[in-house]
C-alpha cells in the first residue's frame, strides 16, 4: 500500500520504513511534527524533536514530498488508553476531553497528508515498546482510515541494534540522557556505540535501543537514501553536566546532501527500490515460527503420526451429525459471588430474525437484548471482558460478516472486549448469537481493567484491525481473543492447505497451523502480563498461567480417524507450549511433586467454520497474579482472589450434573488435584449434546455455573495424559453442513 513515513529522523523510524519497503509497501511521503518556531526541543510524552531541523533534508534524500506541522498541544491525556470506550454516537462528548492533547496535532498532520494524497493507506511507525505512542498513533490512524505499519514492534532490542548496523544504517547520537552516556558519545555512530551500549546495559540496565529515553539519534544514511546526508555544522547544548546523569544534545545547524549514489535510477520506481534493497541489504526478517513454536509443531507432528500408527484395524465413520433441539427460548445468565457475570443464548427478538430482516437489524436487536441483560445485573457494555459471536453456518451469513462487523463496531470505542467468532450448526432462523463474560464492578472504585489492542501490522502477532482487543486483563484473569494461524505481516493464512495433512507426503500442516496460532496467543499473553517493559516476544518469562484453553477445529473432514489425529496434534502442541513455561518456572523442580508441572486443561471442539476459512482457532483464559501487592501478609488472600501460583494451587474439576435432552449441560465446580483436569468434564456415557463455546470459570470454586449457550458440536475431546483423555463422538440428527465453499471473513 502507498505509505507515509512518520519520521523523527532517528534510527527506529527510518529502519521501520526499510521494512515497509521489503514487505511490499511504497513510501510516497514523509511527515513529521516539530516544536513551535524558536524552540529546539520539547518535553513531550509523544514525540522526539531533537532532530526536527534535519527532517526536510532526509525527505530530499529519500526523494519524497515533506509534510510538517508545529506541535501546539500538550500531554493532556497521559493514561494507558486514548479516546473513549463508549460506542459511536455515545462517546463524542468524552472525546472532546482530548482537545488540546498533542496527539491531535498528529491527527491534523496526517489529515493534511490524506487531503493532498488521497491514495495513501499506510503509516510507517518506528515504535518498539512504547504502548503510549502506539496506542495514540493507532487511534489517529483508525479515525482517518489508515493502517499503521510497525515492523519493529516487540522486537528484541539487542537483535534490532545488530540488524540496523548490519543493514548499513548510519545513525549518530544527537542526545544523551543519563544511564552512563556522556557528552563525548554525541556524534558517534551506532556501529561505534554498539559495544558501549551493551556494557551500559549490563551495568545500568540501559535499553540498548534507547527505549527508555537514554539517547536519541539522527540518520545520515540508509539504503533507502538516494543521497547521503552530511552534518556540516552543529551546536552542543548541555542541560545537566552531572557525571552519571548527563543530559545534552546537538542542535543540527547545517546539513547538506552528498552526490547521487551510483547505480540508482533518477526516477526509481517502487518495484526497482524493493528489488535494490533486497539485493543490496542484509535485512533480517523474523521467521514466522520462532524456535519455541517450531518445537511445539514437532510435538504435534509426532502426536499426529502416533495416532495414525495406532489406527490399524480401526473403523472409519463419518461425522455427519446434528442435533434435534433448538435450545432455550431466551438468554441465560449467572452471576458469581466474586462479580463474574456469565451469559449466553443472546438472540435477536423473533421478529428481527431471518432472511426477511436485514442482518444489521438482527445484530442491533442482539445488542439490545444484551444491553437489557447487562442492565438487569447492574452492568454495561463497558463491563464486558469477552464476547463469543456465534454465526449460523450458511454461506450467505458468512458473506454478510462485514455488515455484521460494521454494526458490532458501533457499540465499542477504545479497548473493546476480546472476541472469538465461530460458525456452528443448529436449528432456528437466527444468524447471530452472543455469549460472553463480564466483570461487574463492586463498589465505587470499579474493577481494574487493562486491554491490549494492537492494530499495527508487524512481525509480532496478527493486528486486530477489527473492534476487539487481543487481550483484556481484569479481576485476576486474562482473556485472549480467538487466534487463528495468520502470518502477521500480511494477515494471510499459510499457503499450504492442511486438508492434505492426512496424506503420506505431508502430515505437518495441521500442526503448523496449531503451533502458529498458539504462538500468537502466547505472545499476546507475554505482552499483557510481562513484569517488565524490557520483556519482548522472544522471552520465555511470563507472569501468568493458563486456566484452560479451547481449540476449535473447522469441519474440514467428516472422518473420525482424521479428527482423532488432529486432536492428538492439538494435545501435543498444547502440552509442549505449556511445558515450555511450567518447566522453566520450576527450574529447581526435583521430580517429587509431579503435579506442579502438569499442564492446564483444554478442549478440542468440532465447529462448522472459522474466520477467514482457518482450520483452527485457539481461545484461552489465563490467571494473572497481582504483582503490585508488596505486603507479604496479603499473599495468601491474593492467591485466593486471583488464582495465584502458590505451592498448594489446585485446578477446578468440572462434573456433569444434568444432561437432559434439549437442555444445556451444566457443570459443578469443586477443588481437585491438577491430575483430574477435565477427566470428568465429558463422560461418554452421558452422550453430551451441547457445549458452551469457551468460558468455563476454572479458577473459582463455588456455585453451579451452567453452560449457557446451545452450541451443537459433533465431536469433543479433552487434553491431558493418556489416562485422562476423553474423545467423544456425538451423534447428530441434522444433515452435516458442507462449508467448503464458504469463508467467514473476519477483520
Amino acid at each position: 500500500m502507498k505509505t507515509v513515513a512518520l519520521l523523527s529522523g532517528g534510527k527506529d523510524s527510518v529502519y521501520n520504513l526499510l521494512h515497509c519497503v521489503v514487505n511490499g509497501h511504497e513510501p510516497v511521503a514523509v511527515a513529521s511534527l516539530g516544536p513551535p518556531a524558536g524552540k529546539d526541543e520539547l518535553d513531550s510524552f509523544m514525540y522526539q524533536t531533537v532532530g526536527h531541523s534535519g527532517l526536510a533534508t532526509i525527505a530530499h534524500a529519500l526523494d519524497l514530498p515533506f509534510f510538517s506541522r508545529a506541535i501546539k498541544g500538550t500531554a493532556v491525556n497521559v493514561g494507558g488508553e486514548y479516546g473513549t470506550r463508549e460506542g459511536k454516537g455515545k462517546g463524542q462528548q468524552k472525546e472532546k476531553e482530548n482537545d488540546g492533547d498533542e496527539t491531535e496535532d498528529l491527527y491534523e498532520l496526517l489529515k493534511d497528508v490524506k487531503e493532498a494524497m488521497s491514495d495513501v493507506q499506510g503509516v510507517s511507525v518506528g515504535a518498539i515498546l512504547s504502548n503510549y505512542q502506539r496506542v495514540r498513533v493507532e487511534h489517529v490512524c483508525a479515525r482517518l482510515g489508515l493502517t499503521p505499519l510497525a515492523y519493529l514492534w516487540e522486537r528484541s532490542q539487542p537483535e534490532l541494534l545488530r540488524e540496523m548496523v548490519g543493514a548499513g544504517m548510519e545513525s549518530v547520537l544527537v542526545k544523551v540522557a543519563g544511564a552512563g552516556l556522556q557528552v563525548e558519545h554525541l556524534g558517534k555512530t551506532l556501529e561505534e556505540m554498539e559495544p558501549a551500549l551493551h556494557r551500559l546495559n549490563m551495568r545500568y540496565e540501559l535499553h540498548v535501543c534507547g527505549e527508555g529515553g537514554e539517547y536519541e539519534t539522527f540518520t545520515l544514511d540508509c539504503p533507502l537514501f538516494k543521497r547521503r546526508v552530511n552534518l556540516d555544522k552543529y551546536t552542543l547544548h548541555v542541560s545537566d553536566p552531572s557525571p552519571f546523569s548527563t543530559v545534552a544534545h546537538l542542535h543540527l545547524d547545517s546539513l547538506s546532501l552528498g552526490p547521487p549514489k551510483p547505480g540508482i535510477p533518477t526516477h526509481e520506481t517502487s518495484d526497482q527500490l524493493r528489488e535494490r534493497v533486497k539485493r543490496e541489504v542484509k535485512l533480517s526478517v523474523p521467521d514466522v515460527w520462532d524456535e519455541e513454536s517450531l518445537r511445539w509443531r514437532e510435538e504435534g507432528r509426532r502426536a499426529y503420526q502416533a495416532a495414525k500408527a495406532e489406527e490399524t484395524g480401526a473403523e472409519e465413520s463419518n461425522g455427519d451429525v446434528g442435533v434435534d433441539e433448538e435450545g432455550p427460548a431466551g438468554p441465560g445468565a449467572k452471576m458469581t459471588e466474586d462479580g463474574w457475570l456469565y451469559f449466553g443464548e443472546v438472540l435477536a427478538t423473533p421478529q428481527k430474525r431471518g432472511e426477511n430482516v436485514s442482518i444489521e437489524e438482527e445484530v442491533r436487536s442482539c445488542f439490545e437484548a444484551l444491553q437489557g441483560l447487562l442492565d438487569s445485573h447492574n452492568a454495561s457494555l463497558l463491563s464486558l471482558a469477552h464476547l463469543t459471536v456465534l454465526l449460523s453456518p450458511s454461506a450467505k451469513t458468512m458473506s454478510l460478516f462485514p455488515l455484521i462487523n460494521a454494526v458490532y463496531a458501533t457499540y465499542f470505542g477504545s479497548s473493546p472486549p476480546t472476541r472469538a467468532c465461530v460458525a456452528v450448526a443448529g436449528r432456528g432462523n437466527w444468524r447471530v448469537k452472543l455469549e460472553g463474560v463480564a466483570k461487574v464492578a463492586r463498589g465505587a472504585a470499579g474493577a481494574e481493567r487493562k486491554a491490549l489492542h494492537v492494530q499495527s501490522l508487524s512481525y509480532w502477532a496478527p493486528a486486530n484491525i477489527g473492534p476487539y482487543s487481543q487481550s483484556v486483563k481484569t479481576g485476576g484473569r486474562l482473556f485472549v481473543a480467538g487466534q487463528i494461524p495468520l502470518i502477521p505481516p500480511s494477515l494471510t493464512l499459510p499457503a499450504a492447505d492442511s486438508r492434505t495433512s492426512s496424506s503420506n507426503t505431508d502430515t505437518s500442516d495441521i500442526s503448523s497451523h496449531l503451533s502458529l496460532s498458539l504462538q500468537h496467543l502466547h505472545r499476546i499473553i507475554r505482552s499483557s502480563a510481562s513484569p517488565s517493559p524490557q520483556i519482548h516476544f522472544t522471552s520465555s518469562i511470563i507472569q501468568a498461567r493458563a486456566s484452560h484453553g479451547v481449540c476449535w477445529f473447522a469441519a474440514t473432514s467428516s472422518s473420525d480417524l482424521e479428527w482423532r489425529r488432529r486432536v492428538a496434534a492439538a494435545r501435543g502442541v498444547w502440552e509442549a507450549s505449556e511445558a515450555s513455561y511450567l518447566l522453566a518456572e520450576n527450574a529447581e523442580y526435583d521430580g517429587e511433586e509431579e503435579e506442579r508441572v502438569r499442564t492446564a486443561p483444554f478442549l478440542a471442539v468440532d465447529a462448522v467454520a472459522l474466520p477467514r476459512g482457518a482450520e483452527v482457532e485457539w481461545v484461552a483464559d489465563w490467571a494473572v497474579p497481582d504483582l503490585s501487592l508488596e505486603d507479604e501478609d496479603e499473599d495468601e488472600d491474593e492467591e485466593e482472589r486471583t488464582g495465584g501460583f502458590g505451592e498448594e494451587e489446585t485446578w477446578v474439576r468440572w462434573t456433569t450434573v444434568s444432561n437432559q435432552s434439549g437442555r444445556p449441560v451444566s457443570y459443578q465446580s469443586s477443588q481437585a488435584p491438577p491430575r483430574s483436569k477435565l477427566v470428568a468434564f465429558i463422560l461418554a456415557a452421558h452422550k453430551v449434546e451441547q457445549l458452551a463455546s469457551s468460558l468455563f470459570d476454572l479458577n473459582s470454586a463455588g456455585s453451579q455455573k451452567p453452560a449457557l449457550s446451545f452450541v451443537p458440536v459433533g465431536r469433543v475431546a479433552t487434553g491431558g495424559t493418556t489416562e485422562e483423555q476423553w474423545d467423544v463422538g456425538i451423534p447428530r440428527l441434522l444433515p452435516y453442513h458442507d462449508s467448503s465453499d464458504s469463508t467467514m471473513q473476519v477483520d
